[in-house]
């Protein structure tokens, strides 16, 4: 009856922290402080620029950690990639950059640096070019 009783408590005890550690959809990137980017332009890309907005950036974070992403495709487009981002973190040390291509169906096609393919689909593409063109205002 003792062993039950422990073995329960223990139970309770496991399942009680298990409640406390945070899950969020981005685990395995460190928290970003910015996300900076670059339009692609005519001759080149665009000066640095940097989304601030605590909301955009946890936006931005969400859309990358819903990317299909395809091992097995690449993302080789016949034109330049319409933005290039990445997060920068609270030490402003920029992480991995990413491609973006926008698609006229709002779905976006999305490269890693180790050129990985991914597709973001409807809303998360329009999000994020809305973030950037919104930013590329100001």
């Amino acid at each position: 009856m003792r062993e039950l009783l422990w073995s329960l408590s223990l139970v309770v005890i496991i399942v009680a922290l298990g409640g406390c550690s945070s899950s969020s959809k981005t685990s395995g990137f460190p928290e970003a402080k910015d996300v900076g980017y670059q339009i692609v332009e005519y001759g080149g890309l665009s000066d640095k620029r940097a989304v601030l907005d605590k909301d955009n950036i946890k936006k931005i974070e969400d859309i990358i950690a819903d990317v299909k992403w395809d091992k097995t495709i690449s993302v080789d487009k016949g034109s330049k990639e319409d933005a290039v981002f990445w997060f920068i973190d609270q030490d402003n040390k920029e992480g991995q950059k990413y491609k973006v291509w926008f698609n006229e169906t709002g779905s976006a096609d999305v490269q890693d640096g180790k050129q990985v393919g991914g597709v973001l689909e409807g809303k998360d593409g329009k999000t994020l070019s809305s973030i950037f063109k919104l930013n590329d205002q100001k």
